[in-house]
């Protein structure tokens, strides 16, 4: 990871983000190790996809967290336990038992948007689709206003992290949540 870092540092780029979601199971710490490393070896602040969520959920002061996920049983479970640490405990979750990368991409919206629903009706206030290879921006950004709650995409909860700490106004990108919308998502550029 530190040498393809390296490699974006070239570009003067104003921040760098790992787009993946792994540490909500292996542990934060790794993502936030990661973000140290390729802070110092740069210069440059960096995010993860991970973070990112996890920062918009604490900015939203969410209370109940639902996760939808393409993940096992063992992976699901072990979210849940990294999040609780993190201060983000999930009150509801639903996931599909895939193993194969591939297939995460494969998911249809509308199984995407069902697993959403059901999450919401068991109460939770925020959700999070937490899997980079999912098809789920565009679904968060139409069923947020129809379920009134803060639904996270994690490759666009990543977007807008990296956006904010490299300083750039995300106008024009209200569309894709309210993470580009409102206030409370607005400010603050230190690492999330």
């Amino acid at each position: 990871m530190l040498p393809a870092a390296d490699l974006l540092a070239d570009a003067k780029v104003g921040s760098i983000a790992w787009n993946g979601t792994s540490a909500s199971w292996l542990g934060i710490e790794r993502d936030e190790s990661l973000c140290a490393a390729i802070a110092a070896k740069t210069g440059i602040p960096a995010t993860t996809s991970t973070l990112a969520c996890l920062g918009a959920i604490r900015r939203a002061n969410a209370q109940r967290v639902g996760i939808v996920s393409p993940y096992t049983d063992d992976v699901q479970k072990r979210i849940g336990e990294v999040w609780s640490h993190a201060s983000a405990p999930v009150h509801a979750e639903r996931h599909l038992g895939i193993r194969d990368n591939f297939s995460f991409g494969e998911i249809e919206p509308q199984t995407i948007a069902d697993m959403i629903r059901a999450v919401v009706r068991d109460g939770c206030d925020a959700v999070v689709i937490l899997c980079t290879n999912m098809n789920g921006a565009r679904v968060a950004a139409e069923l947020e206003p129809e379920l009134g709650v803060l639904i996270l995409d994690s490759v666009t909860a990543t977007l807008w992290r990296s956006l904010q700490i490299a300083g750039i106004d995300a106008d024009g990108l209200g569309k894709w949540g309210r993470i580009f919308r409102e206030e409370a998502f607005a400010k603050g550029g230190q690492r999330a």
